[in-house]
Parts: C-alpha cells; sequence; structure tokens
C-alpha cells in the first residue's frame, strides 16, 4: 500500500509531457538536476551556463546560459538576478515545467527551432541548489543556431 502511494505522488508532481501546451507558453521552466548528461558550469559569482547533452555526441548539446550583465531594458534592472521560491512553486507551474527526460525525445534543432523558440522567457530551476523549502530559478537563453532556408 505504501509502495502504491508513493508511485501515486510522483506521478502527480512529474512534469508537463503537452508539446503543444509547451509551443502556446510565453515562459518555460526546464528543471535542473545532477544527471549524467546535465552539466553545471559556474565561470563568475554571477554567470553560468547549463549544457543538456541529448544525444551521445559529446559534442551536440542544448547550452542555456545565465547573462552576467543587467537588463537595462527591464524596469528596475534586475531581470537577471536568481529568483528564490517556495517549493509550492514546482506544482504551481507544473504544467510549465519540462526536465531533461522531456527533452531528450527531441532533436535539438527541433527544441531549439520550435518548441523553444520564439519570444519566450526560459527558466532554469536548479534543483541541486534548492536548501530547505526554497528552490533557485535563473532566467536563461538558449544559445543555438536555427538554419535559414530560402
Amino acid at each position: 500500500m505504501k509502495k502504491l502511494i508513493i508511485l501515486f505522488l510522483i506521478s502527480n508532481f512529474g512534469f508537463c509531457q503537452d508539446i503543444d501546451y509547451i509551443k502556446k507558453l510565453d515562459t518555460i521552466y526546464i528543471s535542473f538536476t545532477k544527471k549524467k548528461n546535465l552539466k553545471k558550469n559556474i565561470y563568475t559569482s554571477n554567470y553560468r551556463d547549463y549544457r543538456f547533452y541529448l544525444k551521445k555526441k559529446e559534442k551536440e548539446y542544448l547550452l542555456f546560459e545565465k547573462p552576467d550583465y543587467k537588463n537595462p531594458l527591464s524596469e528596475n534592472g534586475n531581470s537577471f538576478l536568481p529568483r528564490i521560491e517556495d517549493k509550492a512553486f514546482l506544482k504551481k507551474y507544473k504544467k510549465s515545467t519540462i526536465d531533461f527526460n522531456f527533452l531528450k525525445k527531441f532533436e535539438n534543432q527541433y527544441i531549439a527551432c520550435d518548441l523553444l523558440s520564439g519570444h519566450k522567457t526560459l527558466y532554469i530551476i536548479d534543483l541541486h541548489e534548492s536548501k530547505k523549502e526554497k528552490i533557485v530559478l535563473y532566467k536563461v537563453y538558449l544559445i543555438y543556431h536555427c538554419p535559414v532556408y530560402e
């Protein structure tokens, strides 16, 4: 009985799997945990990147960067500072949250040029840095060049 309850809880807190819904969102949250094919590089106290190796090739990955500067176009100039949220945030925004297992179903080009393209705001939820009842979110950019056809 306990195993059934635990399985039910895990399935309820799973991340969204609906592609059409994700394409329509203007803000997408991407969960990051320490796994074999996920890598985080911290260069300075404020600049970092997250790499998602979706295929076995070491050269092909999705690169999400958190810049080291403040955005002068935002109202308060603090749009790149980390957001600290309660863990209840995960439950509230689970439909707009994707993870590595969701992304690895697709090719890099499809993810960058179709799924996450356009004027979308992307946040990495760094679950590795979460403490007690708080999680850390970083606003990031997806660095990828989509081919242009005439």
